[in-house]
């Protein structure tokens, strides 16, 4: 664009030239007067071109470009160009962000959501001499745009010949749960757990829960993201890489830039930046990073309110609460890239608990500090809880120790129901790996009111070996008592992708055993057949077999277990687990569904082969639907069909669809398919020669008033037309260049498939 100029009227020493700076073309045209070889601008001119000096901002008139220390500048006749080159710090503007940018929210797609119901079950029974017992569990959730309203529950049933038969149905929680995933936010009425830090305990309660949750917007990275701060005098690439593992490439242009990755690593690690400019001349600058999922970034929140009464008899009785209320706040803030601070509250029934901690990154990678300082209030007594931490962590070599303290009038809510809080907890770990693999020692200190304190220490050993096998050996010793030292090796090698074999040595203070086995998985895409079978020697000497089979409807187990010692014992048993879903006006069965599912359909096409992710995860059945257990709530899964499974005559409008499912819940995915008829046939003129190539058809049904044009809409080679769907007792009218004909198709054998129609005469 022409710059205006506020000074001055043009004279001949006057040039309007294409500026560019630094190499890249600015696309815009300025002033400039050249006289006595010396080349001068305005001051605006200048400012608009992004350029600052010193007393720029208030600069007035013609600057010489030669006085502007380090502004190089080439006046190019030919191409009535100039050409300047500046340093950095001459370039205004504020520093460019490029690298890692947050992915969008995903929404759940209006037209893929759909209301139905789920009840998961899992089935298992036993029999051990005369004893028999069969216990279930079932998860029931409607789902909906209105939330998941869900319970579950176990039942157990044992007859016994002697003592005759028990039974109990026992409810283990009722939740409805509405998500607001654009503000990262659920709400929960019912049974649920509080929020809790490194220093507090969770407690069951129910109630009403208001809590952020990172959850609902899975691609969000909340944790300080790996940033470098460099600059370019000319257009570069620049190459991040963690580790000696590249993370991104960027162009940058002339300028002060940040380049930002999303965090890659959990401790410390080795970053480079090789910035290499158009003329291949290249920079690398090395830097120390430290990466930790305790940190949140500058500004980010994550918290958590409770409001009801505590869960008593969590599992034995159904519904059994505290006659008192309770609350409970949780929060974490990030007060910068290296600061994170923490807090808590609580209180039931007199009493008031209340603490601070912070969790701080040491320098650039000089580990993880955590502190935290509570203080309770109850019937009148006042207790107090520290804690400190730190741990180190890095790709070859990590350590860590926490030290709690607790005085004995410290409370919090869960030990009103008598929960247990350790007086005193210490522990310490150090890690180490190399060429002969990863060694790692631990040490634990617990002491408890009322009882002596318990002090254990622990070494470990694992070296991964060719062919994918590992070998490891583990030792542990309890310090206060002589109770000797236990041992652990263990060996596993696998065989394919699904089978391993394995075998292990135990050794206690009065036990020794040896234990082989081999195990075949079962596979969760297509399903199939799975078995495990082991033998154990020395004490507790016995074996063990099972029998699995994933179908399309659940999974069913069978097996085994024979003990030797103290008695002969046999124990016969069998599981069945799977899931009934109620969704579209149709009921199936399915397997079972932790999360969230998709049911999809083709239209009624039976055996369409279907992928998740580009991975064959089953085929539709005979009413051409599949259902589809293992989807991630609020990610986008790609869903997909392979149309070369289909017959030639069938249309697809698409083969992929991309589905964001709610948590536990369920979409709809339909793939429109419908069976069309291929129409194919000669068309000779009335000479009988075949139309030339490339004339142009159209289609006119019976009794319409113009030709509708389809998707055949020219003659081939040795007048061959094909049509698609075309009507029934049509006329084609082709035009070749300025002449016209007109053939009547003739009646067709078939509504669907593949038809050759034979020779028609265009007259």
């Amino acid at each position: 664009m022409l710059l205006s100029e506020a000074d001055g009227v043009a004279d001949a020493s006057t040039r309007y030239l294409e500026v560019i700076l630094n190499e890249v073309r600015t696309g815009r045209v300025a002033r400039f007067s050249i006289q006595d070889n010396r080349i001068s601008a305005s001051a605006e001119t200048l400012r608009a071109l992004g350029l600052q000096w010193p007393g720029s901002d208030v600069a007035q008139g013609r600057i010489a470009l030669d006085e502007l220390s380090g502004l190089q500048a080439h006046y190019d006749t030919s191409r009535q160009q100039i050409r300047l080159l500046v340093p950095v710090t001459m370039l205004a503007g504020s520093t460019r962000r490029v690298g890692y940018s947050q992915r969008l929210q995903n929404v759940a797609d209006p037209l893929t959501p759909g209301a139905g119901l789920v009840m998961n079950y899992d089935i298992y029974a036993q029999q051990v001499g005369d004893t028999r017992s069969v216990s279930g569990w079932s998860d029931w959730r409607l789902f909906g745009r209105f939330g998941v309203l869900g319970n579950t529950m176990v039942s157990r049933r044992v007859d016994n010949s002697g003592h005759g038969t028990q039974h109990e149905n026992i409810r283990l929680d009722s939740t409805w749960q509405l998500d607001f995933p654009e503000r990262m936010l659920s709400l929960t009425v019912g049974d649920s757990v509080t929020g809790a830090l490194a220093w507090t305990r969770p407690t069951r309660v129910g109630g009403i829960r208001l809590s952020r949750n990172f959850s609902l917007q899975p691609y969000r990275v909340v944790t300080p993201l790996v940033s470098f701060t460099g600059e370019s005098v000319l257009p570069s690439t620049v190459d991040l890489l963690i580790n000696g593992i590249r993370q991104s490439r960027e162009q940058v242009l002339p300028g002060q830039f940040q380049i930002d990755t999303a965090p890659t690593l959990n401790g410390a690690g080795q970053a480079q930046v090789v910035i290499t400019d158009i003329n291949g001349r290249s920079q690398v600058v090395d830097f120390s990073i430290y990466g930790s999922q305790q940190l949140l970034q500058q500004g980010m929140s994550d918290w958590s309110l409770e409001l009801g009464a505590v869960r008593q008899d969590y599992g034995v009785r159904s519904f059994s609460y505290r006659d008192e209320p309770m609350f409970s706040a949780t929060g974490r803030y990030g007060v910068n890239e290296q600061t994170t601070l923490e807090g808590h509250m609580e209180g039931s029934d007199g009493l008031v608990l209340a603490g601070l901690g912070a969790v701080r990154l040491l320098g650039q990678r000089g580990g993880i500090l955590s502190a935290a300082a509570s203080g309770s209030q109850y019937e009148g007594a006042q207790g107090f809880l520290g804690r400190l931490g730190y741990q180190w962590n890095s790709a070859h070599f990590n350590t860590g120790l926490t030290s709690t303290y607790r005085d004995a009038d410290y409370r919090d809510v869960a030990s009103l129901e008598g929960g247990l809080m350790a007086r005193r907890t210490h522990h310490g770990y150090v890690g180490v790996s190399g060429v002969l693999g990863y060694w790692s020692a631990s040490y634990i200190h617990q002491q408890y009111d009322g009882s002596p304190r318990s002090r254990y220490v622990s070494l470990n050993w694992s070296k991964q070996l060719p062919r994918n096998a590992m070998l490891s050996l583990s030792a542990s010793r309890e310090l206060e008592r002589d109770n000797g030292t236990s041992a652990y090796l263990y060996f596993s090698l696998p065989l394919d992708r699904l089978t391993n074999i394995s075998a292990s040595v135990r050794h206690a203070r009065d036990t020794q055993s040896l234990m082989v086995g081999a195990k075949r998985s079962v596979p969760v895409d297509l399903g199939g057949w799975g078995w495990r079978a082991q033998a154990t020697a020395g004490d507790g000497a016995g074996g063990q077999a099972e029998l699995t089979y994933l179908a399309r409807y659940g999974q069913w187990t069978a097996g085994v277990d024979h003990r030797n010692g103290g008695g002969d014992s046999t124990a016969w048993y069998g599981g069945l687990n799977g899931g009934v879903v109620l969704m579209g006006g149709h009921g199936r069965l399915m397997r079972r569904v932790d999360d969230a599912f998709a049911m999809v359909s083709t239209d009624g096409v039976a055996g369409v082969p279907v992928q998740l992710e580009n991975r064959l995860v089953g085929y539709t059945d005979d009413k051409g639907v599949l259902l589809i257990n293992r989807l991630n709530a609020w990610q986008r899964n790609q869903l997909s069909i392979d149309p070369l499974g289909l017959p030639a005559d069938m249309y697809v409008a698409t083969t992929r669809s991309v589905v964001v499912p709610a948590s536990r819940s369920g979409s709809l995915v339909r793939f429109n398919m419908q069976r069309t008829l291929a129409v194919r046939l000669i068309v000779r003129g009335t000479d009988g020669v075949p139309l030339p190539a490339g004339s142009e058809v159209r289609v006119q049904a019976q009794g319409g008033s113009s030709p509708v044009a389809t998707s055949a809409t020219v003659v081939g080679h040795d007048g061959l037309v094909y049509l698609q769907d075309p009507p029934a007792h049509a006329t084609l009218h082709v035009r070749m260049g300025k002449a016209e004909c007109v053939a009547q198709l003739p009646t067709l054998s078939a509504d669907t498939g593949t038809v050759d129609a034979g020779e028609v005469v265009c007259r």
